[in-house]
């Protein structure tokens, strides 16, 4: 008996039947069942299918209502401004219709500061000397301000207990740096107040400071006598107290001075004489400072200093002193990158140096640390090193028609500009004071200098500015003839008395601007050229004895530019003076071409330690608004790292920035207003402030907007930190971004009805889209010829021979659907009610104009129940006139559901079908969400079970068939097995006849 068969077994070799062909006919004609509830099974997933799309416009149509219950939807408002680039506005539903006149003075700006210098030092000075240490300031000695050095000592009184000594180890000649750190090191000494306590200065306000750390501590600092230091800075009783509540002390009693400020006081210099001597000359010129008192100030010194210097044969070009500042051989300068003092050789390439040697005065001792100093040579470095802008490449360039060679590796600046000398017609030169080349024709003559040519391959004369330099040359204006006074009458004479004129007044005029110097006669002349000079936009004045002419030079350059002096009233000492002979005007082309630029530049990409500053930069923590930041080597971080740690920092309000223009390190505040930058804090220990230049700094304080408004608060003057003003007309933000004229800025504030007319027309469109929806499903017929397809029906045809049939037989599943006519009336319900309580003009749809067709309308459209703007103008000015009249019918509140708005009724009716458990959620589900709690999803997995006990069925079925055809084989091969052997022996039997 046949147990089982293989399912490879072939059939109907004993029978000739085809056994497998018949059991799959015989199996077909089992599958009835199986095949009945495939249909019904496909036929409930359309119908879900359906309705689950249903369920998702119903939910967008309830999203559709809800943005109609939002005030906002209704009481939004635009502005409109008379000009929005002077003044412009936004509104909040809040705001109240209305027009409103603003006028603006001024503008609100932000606070910046940059760096008093710039931050590169020249390429080269060559003869130079340079004071030991900064001018004033924390370079200040005790002596120099007279305070008594002595001990400290810090008694805590307040969070703990104990007296402590403060060795300052001060002389008179300690310098405020000295004394801090001597300060701070003995306290750190200290354990019970290391971290508590601490000495620093402060650079912007030029004071020494106390700072407690600890807040919970209250201390006393007090002198021990002899000691002046509490006594002669911050308290002349000799004691100061610090708490929580006043965590620092500044040294108020005490004007410490810094950089040009500084005076010969401060820096401790005794009158007397000093000699300066240019080598081979053999001849020391002596300078003597007795005549000036100890106040006067460096930028004073420097001055007498550089003017005596134009008295000195030895010291001036071609050995005759004409008082031009040009043909000095040596001068005095204050370096504002490094805060020092300097003396140099005018002309870096020159190759004479000098010495300074103290007589009667210590002048040389304290500025540059010895009775007698020797300048030293700063020659520059090999191109390749020296910190340009850009690297110079090697190549050729070409300079007014010749083509000059430089290797950066071996050449210097003073190398290729000797070349650049030699091979042209052309004087060469780089002044250390402004940074600049210029290129000077040796014959004066006005003819344009070429820059550059085709076939250049290196970037020299890019690098250094040359190529965007101009050749433009400022106006001078100078005496029509001799004065005949000799340098010393120029200085010491009254302008009465050379001259010959009384009290006046002289007008300067620059470009058109007036500047008016008044003067009563006793004035030098140098004193009235020096008034001349203080003139904005004159770069220059100065008496030359050599011709006996006065000179004036303008800051810009061009045609453009001009220069002149007027008498007014009575006064007649322009005249006298060969200047009031009308303006004078630049030159489009000079004789000589300067760099556009700076040429040396700190590499900003580079580690601070080899990246060009002037003043080096130390390692540390630095703070700018109390917010610290972190330099942590200064061998591998780089200024572009710093500016970008700043400005990445969301807390400390400033945005940093390096201007490669000026070589300048700035930082501006994020906010606008009269706000001041915090620089530095007691705990810093990098100099990275002072090494920018910006501890010293005066800041250039932000400006308050001040403006007024029409009617309100009287029309009067309001200030204001911000540009933008929201606190003085509700629901209004005033822009301001210009002053306005007389008349103002007019801003208009109107109702916008688009935000109203776009919720209202989506909301039409979504409830007239799933009405004909429903409207078409519940009234298609169904074409009952169709039947849905079992899975095997569906797997024989094409995807788009199936899809085709399906999209037909779908065609009346849902006609008469109870749920959908349940929705479509409750609906119709709501958009056809009267809202209570509602102004009698708007408390229905059709009252602005929302209808299903006006009488006559097509019949199909109103049984649809499709809804129509008739009149989408009226509907604007309707929101326009009566926003809220129109928001409460749609958006009205009650605890009562008939008096709610037709948005809220309508969102009501709509989330008890589409809500997780609601009535069409619960029998369908939702689109793409994958669910088997839905009714229909229940029906539909208990079908797939019974297809699946069918399918088992008809496979057992299957089997038992196989078994009993087997069998028939088998028996049949065994019969006619017998029937041959049968057949065999009677043949034998027979003798085969």
């Amino acid at each position: 008996m046949v147990s089982s068969v293989n399912r490879n077994w072939v059939g109907g070799l004993s029978s000739g039947l085809d056994t497998q062909s018949l059991i799959e006919q015989m199996l077909k004609a089992e599958s009835f069942t199986k095949f009945n509830l495939q249909r019904k099974r496909n036929t409930m997933d359309y119908q879900r299918t359906m309705l689950q799309d249903i369920n998702l416009k119903l939910f967008e149509l309830q999203n559709k209502a809800t943005d109609l219950t939002f005030s906002r939807t209704f009481n939004t408002k635009k502005v409109d401004a008379s000009d929005p680039r002077v003044v412009n506005a936004t509104a909040t539903t809040a705001a109240a219709i209305g027009s409103y006149t603003m006028h603006v003075k001024q503008v609100a700006t932000s606070t910046t500061v940059a760096s008093q210098g710039k931050l590169a030092g020249a390429l080269e000075l060559g003869y130079n000397l340079k004071s030991t240490s900064k001018l004033g300031g924390s370079s200040t000695t005790l002596g120099a301000l007279g305070i008594t050095p002595g001990n400290l000592e810090v008694r805590v009184v307040g969070g703990g207990s104990g007296t402590y000594n403060i060795a300052t180890g001060a002389t008179a000649d300690t310098t405020i740096d000295g004394l801090i750190n001597n300060i701070n090191t003995s306290i750190n000494n200290k354990p019970e107040l290391k971290g508590k306590l601490n000495a620093s200065y402060d650079a912007r306000n030029n004071r020494v400071r106390f700072n407690l750390l600890d807040p919970n501590l209250s201390v006393e600092v007090v002198d021990v006598a002899p000691s002046g230091i509490i006594s002669g800075m911050f308290d002349a009783d000799g004691q100061i107290d610090l708490d929580k509540d006043l965590p620092a002390i500044e040294s108020g009693l005490m004007n410490i001075r810094s950089g040009l400020d500084t005076t010969l006081d401060d820096l401790g210099i005794t009158p007397g004489s000093f000699f300066i001597e240019r080598a081979g000359t053999g001849s020391p010129e002596s300078f003597d400072i007795s005549g000036l008192p100890g106040s006067t100030k460096v930028a004073d010194l420097i001055k007498f200093l550089n003017e005596d210097i134009d008295t000195r044969a030895s010291l001036v070009k071609g050995g005759v002193p004409t008082g031009n500042p040009d043909d000095r051989l040596v001068e005095f300068r204050f370096d504002q990158g490094s805060g020092k003092l300097q003396m140099v050789n005018t002309d870096s390439a020159d190759g004479n140096f000098f010495s300074v040697t103290d007589n009667t005065s210590n002048f040389t001792e304290k500025l540059f640390g010895a009775m007698m100093k020797v300048s030293g040579l700063d020659n520059g470095e090999k191109l390749t090193n020296e910190t340009f802008a850009q690297s110079i490449t090697a190549g050729t360039f070409t300079v007014d028609g010749v083509q000059i060679n430089v290797n950066p590796s071996v050449d210097t600046l003073q190398g290729v500009l000797s070349r650049i000398t030699s091979m042209t017609n052309l004087n060469a030169t780089y002044d250390s004071a402004t940074d600049l080349i210029t290129l000077t024709r040796k014959d004066g003559s006005t003819a344009p200098i070429g820059m550059g040519s085709s076939t250049d391959t290196s970037n020299f004369l890019n690098a250094t500015g040359l190529v965007a330099g101009s050749q433009a040359a400022a106006a001078e204006l100078a005496s029509s003839g001799n004065l005949g006074l000799s340098l010393a009458d120029a200085r010491t004479s009254d302008i009465a008395t050379e001259f010959g004129v009384g009290a006046g007044t002289l007008q300067v005029l620059v470009n058109g601007q007036a500047t008016d110097i008044s003067y009563d006669g006793t004035e030098t002349l140098s004193e009235i050229i020096d008034r001349i000079a203080e003139v904005e936009g004159v770069a220059g004045a100065y008496y030359d004895a050599a011709t006996g002419k006065v000179n004036i030079t303008g800051t810009d350059k061009g045609t453009a530019a001009t220069l002149e002096i007027k008498d007014l009233g009575a006064g007649t000492l322009g005249s006298a003076l060969g200047l009031a002979n009308g303006p004078v005007n630049g030159l489009d082309t000079g004789s000589s071409i300067v760099s556009a630029r700076p040429i040396s530049d700190v590499k900003t990409a580079t580690p601070f330690a080899s990246a060009g500053f002037a003043s080096a930069v130390t390692a540390g923590s630095f703070s700018i608004n109390g917010v610290k930041f972190m330099i942590n080597s200064t061998s591998s971080m780089t200024l572009d790292q710093v500016i970008s740690a700043i400005n990445s920092n969301s807390q400390v309000g400033v945005k940093a920035h390096y201007d490669k223009t000026n070589g300048k390190f700035v930082l501006t505040s994020t906010e606008t207003g009269n706000r001041a930058i915090a620089l530095g804090s007691p705990t810093d220990s990098s100099n990275f402030l002072a090494a920018m230049g910006l501890q010293g700094a005066t800041q250039n304080v932000g400006k308050n907007a001040i403006y007024s408004i029409d009617g309100v608060f009287g029309g009067a003057d309001q200030v204001s930190q911000s540009n933008t003003i929201s606190d003085v007309v509700e629901g209004v933000s005033f822009n301001i971004y210009d002053v306005t004229g007389a008349s103002g800025s007019v801003i208009n504030v109107e109702a916008d009805t688009e935000v109203g007319m776009q919720a209202i027309t989506d909301f039409i469109d979504a409830y007239n889209e799933i009405t004909q929806t429903i409207y078409g499903k519940l009234t298609e017929e169904r074409n009952w010829s169709l039947s849905a397809l079992t899975d095997e029906e569906k797997s024989a045809l094409s995807d788009s021979e199936l899809a085709a049939y399906e999209e037909a037989y779908k065609v009346g599943l849902l006609s008469g659907d109870s749920t959908l006519r349940s929705v479509r009336s409750q609906m119709r319900m709501v958009m056809s009610s009267v809202v209570p309580g509602v102004d009698s003009f708007f408390d229905s749809l059709s009252d602005i104009g929302i209808t299903t067709g006006a009488v006559g309308s097509n019949y199909k459209d109103t049984m649809v129940g499709t809804l129509t703007i008739s009149s989408k103008e009226n509907l604007e000015a309707a929101l326009k006139a009566n926003p809220d009249k129109i928001a409460a019918l749609f958006n009205q509140d009650a605890t009562d559901v008939n008096k709610r708005g037709i948005a809220r009724r309508l969102k009501d009716v709509l989330n008890e079908f589409t809500r997780s458990d609601g009535m069409l959620t619960k029998r369908v589900g939702r689109s793409g969400v994958a669910s088997s709690n839905s009714e229909m999803d229940k029906q539909i997995s208990l079908i797939n079970s019974q297809i699946a006990k069918q399918e088992e069925r008809l496979a057992s079925r299957e089997e038992a068939l196989l078994k009993q055809f087997a069998t028939l084989e088998s028996a049949l091969s065994n019969y006619q097995s017998q029937a041959t052997a049968f057949s065999n022996q009677l043949a034998q039997l027979t003798g085969n006849k």
